[in-house]
């Protein structure tokens, strides 16, 4: 077959047959298409990289997971590094136009079969826009690349040329400050192998901050930045004889950046397009909300836990009034019997009768801090359940801490002309009625009953009934609250 002349730096898709038999090498202004039982020397103006060998296929794998949920389907994508085939192929599957620029020249036998355009050599060396003939990118993605190249802000900022309105560069670096390095370090051994063992150690050295300034150098911004977590070792090397202190070992797995391994990050060309800023504040609000809930399950399993202690000490409050009761018939009984032990038992009594009182505060006091937790439990799941804005009824008995949500409205209910706690509870069903109707025509959106008043809904019997004909239940917690969606606000 004779060789085929491809554009500078390229090898376009070709037949089967082709594409099976063949692999570009660029360098120097040039392009080959070489048979593979004849490889062609490689030229002396290509100088490929050996890419850092990751510590283990999982975590590479885990690595290029991460990077290819990073690009959307169907993009215009182009990936730089070193052993880019298996991530370029994935890319391809989910629709993705891949073009490939690989600093490894003995690429596997048709790996150029699922990328447009593929440029085989030294990034360092290759002008990359002439190369790719101007072409525009919806995303840039970066492996093994970063920590080998000269400069590596002329090569972000090239990179950056490449880029689409609302392209971005997605990189994954290792990390010099993991705590395996740190302990090698301390231990005297040499930086060759520490973070890439069994191959070529990089010649550039990253930890997040050198990370950031190289891209805002290159006139990027970081926008998204994640960490690869990976456990080191404890026993590390003896420190000049001396065992790893544990409390060392200690502060470096508290230490974020002990624990990454490798920096993921995504980055855009400053100043930011529309649709980037867009995203970002989508991904901040689903971050908010990861947090919310993450927050209220552990505040569930808190009060979970309060909520066990209380029926124990209920349970034991019960049992000891019961006995003292008992002992009081008996007291009365034997008293009766003979009345010379009557002034003895009823100093005995007395004092029984004043530990009551005493277990009667204590209860009170679990009430009370029962209560207490309601609260912020109340708060959390009415700024859950609301959107912002949202006006509520509570009825609250007069207590300003419930009413006091972030972002949204709390009234009382009932609520008097002033739009204070009216100072009593509804006469009857109809009066009750007739207020969530005027206030709801007033604004009020929802209805929130917490726990310490599901009484109204056994006592109000008639408000009840308008509340399944004419509302709606968003959300109800036995152990919080119910909250009521006023279908008539709603509507308007």
């Amino acid at each position: 077959m004779a060789r085929k002349k491809a554009s500078l730096g390229t090898t376009r898709r070709r037949s089967v047959t082709l594409r099976a038999a063949a692999v570009g090498f660029s360098g120097g202004g040039r392009s080959l298409v070489a048979p593979r039982p004849a490889p062609t020397p490689e030229p002396a103006v290509v100088q490929p990289m050996l890419a850092a060998a990751l510590s283990n296929e999982a975590e590479r794998d885990a690595i290029e997971t991460r990077l290819l949920q990073l690009v959307s389907p169907h993009s215009r994508v182009l990936v730089v590094g070193c052993n880019t085939w298996p991530l370029s192929r994935s890319l391809s599957s989910t629709g993705c136009r891949v073009s490939v620029v690989e600093t490894r020249h003995d690429a596997p036998a048709g790996s150029a079969t699922f990328s447009d355009r593929v440029i085989v050599g030294d990034p360092d060396t290759l002008n990359l826009n002439a190369a790719l003939k101007g072409a525009q990118f919806d995303a840039i993605v970066v492996v093994r690349l970063l920590e080998y190249v000269r400069d590596p802000v002329a090569m972000l900022t090239a990179l950056g040329k490449l880029l689409s309105a609302d392209g971005g560069v997605m990189a994954a670096v290792p990390n010099v400050m993991h705590g395996r390095i740190r302990l090698g370090f301390l231990a005297g051994r040499s930086p060759a192998g520490l973070l890439s063992p069994d191959a070529t150690s990089p010649s550039r050295w990253y930890d997040g901050a050198a990370l950031k300034r190289t891209f805002e150098r290159a006139g990027l911004v970081i926008t998204k930045f994640d960490r690869h977590i990976e456990a080191f070792d404890a026993d590390a090397p003896p420190l000049n004889g001396t065992p790893v202190p544990p409390a060392l070992v200690d502060d470096l797995t508290r230490d974020a950046d002990a624990m990454t391994r490798t920096f993921v990050v995504v980055a855009h060309p400053f100043p930011l397009a529309g649709q980037v800023r867009l995203d970002i504040r989508v991904r901040e609000l689903t971050e908010s909300h990861d947090r919310v809930v993450e927050q209220m399950r552990a505040l569930e399993q808190r009060t979970e836990g309060v909520d066990r202690r209380y029926a124990e000490l209920t349970r034991m409050f019960e049992g000891t009034s019961s006995k003292i009761d008992r002992l009081g018939t008996d007291l009365q009984q034997v008293s009766a019997r003979d009345s010379r032990l009557q002034p003895a038992l009823s100093a005995a009594h007395q004092r029984l009768a004043g530990n009551r009182a005493a277990l009667e505060t204590i209860r009170r006091d679990l009430t009370r801090f029962q209560y207490d937790q309601l609260i912020p439990r109340l708060r959390t799941m009415v700024e859950a359940a609301l959107p912002l804005g949202a006006v509520a009824l509570v009825v609250s008995k007069g207590d300003e801490r419930l009413l006091a949500f972030n972002g949204r409205t709390g009234w009382h209910f009932l609520r008097n002309e002033q739009g204070l706690y009216a100072g009593h509870h509804p006469a009857d069903s109809a009066a009750a009625i007739d207020a969530l109707d005027r206030l709801n025509a007033g604004g009020a959106g929802y209805l929130v009953i917490p726990q310490v008043a599901f009484w109204w809904l056994d006592h109000y019997a008639g408000l009840r009934q308008h509340l399944d004909t004419h509302a709606r239940v968003l959300v109800r917690d036995e152990r919080t609250a119910a909250i009521y969606a006023l279908e008539r606000s709603e509507a308007g």
